[in-house]
């Protein structure tokens, strides 16, 4: 429980600190003082940065936000911009010098504290950096950053009891005690207090109400091999790899424990700034999950990385809040700088071949997924990963082999088993073997009665071939109850209209699917169908015109079959045969 009142109390600080910093929005909205106006190099520079910025090309906007910033330093919007975007792409040098101006200008921004603390802290000017902190009068920093900043700071000039009493504060905040704990038992540890530390490790393993995050388990494990402990260690490490063995992460600490050896364990916390870089990865952590505050997210990872750029977990977590904004090519660069040594490197690898899913690069994926199971055999959300890669680029007997390879190796470890066999039905499906897919889909909808996905594809598949009629519709009808913006179950619902025969709906709800997703060949196609039928016939080309312009990434449409159509029409819709007072009660139990 303290672990969620922790994110919670996060969570609320950070969107009542929200409205001071956007950086993601904020420079839209600004304008330039007068005084700037009439240059035309420098509003021509401050344009360019507005354009690049709304592009999400961080770095391009922040060049030329400086630019024109040179030029007005007192506009308070531009200068907020640049230094949070600057500070957003781990430029924190440069990001604490605009700070500086804003700061010196009286900008109240929240984030210039901890932006130019973060840079003093960087160059070991640990006075420096207690005194920025201590201006702030913000509650967030009294409660969630000044304690951390403060300890390490304290730690960076050897101070041991003020290091202490520092990060004791934590102690008055529900839910943050498992962080007190982590941050003490390192404190402890960088200050060679061993059995103070021990005490304080423990006390997050023992307690089940603490949260041990995978960075505390690498820390707390390395600290137990350091100090003659490796049983512990390696039960500890064991215990979590059992528990989540489709992460290979986990697994791989795991390995590392149990074959390290004592003398050459080298501690993990070495400097104030590694301390602080964990506090400012832990802040981001948490307040990743709510997307109001992704912003913040976004720098205080940055910050983690500016203290150790050695810290690899922080890399992942940067790369899952660029894929949040879409921004996939940033990502994977980023999870490229992970070395191939580390814990991090399989993670990092993974999620570059999600990215580069998203980026429609199926071959590239295809390549490193086929990589990655080369090393990490037992890893199954790969191999169905992979077998998912191969069926978008149409590879279904490949595709079939990857998924049985999941099922047959792990099996009683899969999550979300209804997922496999719904992929297994598709790819049947797609080979022409309907007898193998709809054993599969029917195996997904037992174990998942209410899944949209698996109701709608077998409930589609079985209105095309004419099976139980009434229960398709209901199938598709319980899909687009969940999800009445869906288009692809929004169009299944208009197509068992049309073949039943009732054109008027079939019409209404194939057109509420096109304006959801116009660029849909089988929808248009579909709604051409509906029209035909219907006695819309000039409309009826339109879509079907329309439909053989458009891409068409399913494998459903028949081209020819339109093109026929366009020549000759269509015969009267052979309608399927069904129970009027059955079928009206399906009807019935539409959401509208």
């Amino acid at each position: 429980m303290k672990k969620f009142e922790y994110s919670l109390m996060i969570a609320v600080c950070f969107l009542a600190f929200s409205s001071c910093s956007n950086f993601t929005t904020q420079s839209h909205n600004q304008a330039l003082s007068p005084a700037v106006l009439p240059t035309s190099n420098t509003y021509g520079s401050y344009l360019a940065g507005r354009i690049a910025h709304y592009r999400q090309d961080f770095d391009t906007a922040a060049d030329y936000y400086k630019q024109t910033a040179r030029q007005d330093p007192k506009n308070t919007n531009l200068l907020n911009s640049t230094f949070l975007l600057l500070a957003s792409q781990g430029r924190i040098t440069e990001a604490a010098e605009y700070a500086q101006i804003a700061k010196k200008n009286g900008n109240t921004n929240e984030f210039i504290p901890i932006i130019i603390a973060s840079e003093q802290f960087k160059k070991e000017q640990y006075r420096d950096s207690l005194k920025t902190i201590d201006e702030s009068k913000s509650q967030l920093y009294k409660k969630l950053i000044s304690p951390f900043v403060n300890a390490w700071a304290y730690a960076g000039l050897k101070q041991y009891d003020q290091a202490v009493a520092a990060i004791e504060t934590l102690q008055k905040e529900s839910g943050m005690t498992s962080l007190y704990h982590f941050h003490s038992g390192m404190l402890n540890d960088y200050f060679n207090k061993p059995d103070i530390a021990r005490k304080h490790y423990e006390k997050i393993v023992e307690n089940n109400d603490m949260e041990l995050s995978v960075r505390s388990l690498e820390v707390i494990c390395n600290f137990y091999l350091r100090h003659g402990e490796k049983e512990k260690a390696v039960a500890l490490a064991k215990k979590y790899a059992a528990l989540t063995i489709q992460l290979p992460l986990l697994k791989n600490i795991y390995q590392n424990t149990l074959s390290a050896e004592q003398q050459s364990v080298e501690p993990v916390i070495t400097t104030p700034q590694i301390g602080l870089s964990e506090a400012m990865f832990n802040i981001a952590a948490v307040i990743k999950q709510n997307p109001e505050v992704l912003d913040f997210s976004h720098i205080f990872i940055r910050l983690a990385l500016h203290e150790n750029p050695q810290n690899d977990l922080a890399r992942i977590l940067l790369g899952g809040i660029l894929e949040m904004r879409e921004m996939y090519k940033d990502a994977i660069n980023v999870y490229d700088e992970v070395p191939s040594s580390s814990a991090a490197y399989y993670i990092a690898q993974y999620k570059k071949s999600e990215n580069l899913r998203n980026l429609n690069d199926y071959k590239g994926a295809e390549l490193l997924l086929k990589s990655l199971i080369m090393d990490y055999p037992d890893d199954y959300q790969t191999l169905i990963d992979l077998g998912d890669v191969l069926r978008v680029q149409e590879k279904y007997k490949e595709a079939l082999k990857y998924y049985k390879d999941a099922l047959k190796k792990h099996h009683a470890q899969i999550k979300n088993m209804w997922q496999i066999y719904y992929a297994l039905g598709m790819t049947y499906e797609r080979l022409g073997e309907w007898h193998d897919a709809e054993k599969n889909l029917v195996k997904a909808l037992q174990l998942s009665p209410n899944n949209l996905l698996v109701l709608n594809y077998l409930g589609y598949s079985w209105l095309q071939r004419g099976k139980s009629p009434e229960e398709a519709f209901r199938y598709i009808i319980k899909a687009y109850n969940q999800a009445p913006y869906n288009s692809s179950i929004t169009d299944s619902l208009g197509w068992g209209f049309y073949r039943f025969g009732k054109y008027e709906d079939a019409i209404n709800y194939l057109e509420k699917a096109v304006d959801s997703d116009p660029s849909n060949a089988v929808i248009n196609d579909h709604l051409g169908d509906a029209y035909w039928q219907g006695g819309r016939k000039n409309e009826a080309y339109f879509q079907w015109n329309h439909a053989l312009t458009l891409k068409d990434d399913s494998g459903e449409l028949d081209h020819s079959a339109i093109k026929q159509k366009l020549h000759n029409g269509m015969e009267e819709n052979k309608t399927l045969p069904y129970d009027t007072e059955k079928l009206q009660k399906i009807i019935s139990e539409i959401n509208t």
